[in-house]
């Protein structure tokens, strides 16, 4: 596979990450009562854990997926490792798949779902260029994909975490500053 392809996905992942961090706290305001009333099971728990975020404590979630995806992508490329790669490509379009069954769900704009349908195209030719190539076993691509499906979602939790924790210590230090 051109190397072009795999060096493409830390930029397609920011692609689209950029629509999240820009748009979900005005998703989450304005759409508060929907999530919550249509949703009520899981709509007050999400509104809840991403309302607490700062948008400094979001990005400093996701910086920490861009260089885990970017450190993958190039080691993977400099120890010509096309597993390692193809782990954090399988997790990345299950979550861009995650994000469009959320959108047929909710039946109206998510903050992902304009990019999400932008990046699909990559995600599937690249899947399909990636079995097509003879020098690719089946089991490594099972593998790869269990393991990167694994992965986003312990990341996920970490993360999240993470940028909580981000988020308290930014509010700390600017209410110390009023």
């Amino acid at each position: 596979m051109n190397i072009i392809i795999y060096t493409l996905l830390p930029v397609i992942f920011m692609i689209h990450e950029f629509e999240e961090i820009l748009f979900l706290k005005i998703w989450l305001y304005k759409d508060k009562e929907y999530l919550c009333n249509n949703f009520p099971k899981v709509g007050p728990k999400i509104y809840s854990q991403y309302i607490n975020f700062t948008t400094s404590g979001f990005v400093f979630a996701i910086a920490e997926e861009f260089i885990l995806i970017s450190a993958f992508t190039f080691i993977g490329i400099i120890v010509q490792n096309q597993y390692m790669w193809f782990t954090v490509f399988m997790g990345f379009s299950l979550h861009i798949i995650i994000h469009i069954f959320q959108w047929i769900l909710y039946k109206k704009y998510l903050p992902t779902i304009v990019t999400s349908f932008l990046v699909l195209p990559y995600c599937v030719f690249v899947f399909i260029e990636f079995i097509a190539n003879e020098n690719v076993e089946i089991h490594w691509i099972i593998i790869s994909s269990i393991i990167g499906i694994l992965t986003v979602g312990l990341n996920l939790r970490l993360i999240h975490y993470l940028g909580l924790r981000f988020s308290k210590m930014e509010n700390k230090i600017v209410a110390m500053k009023k």
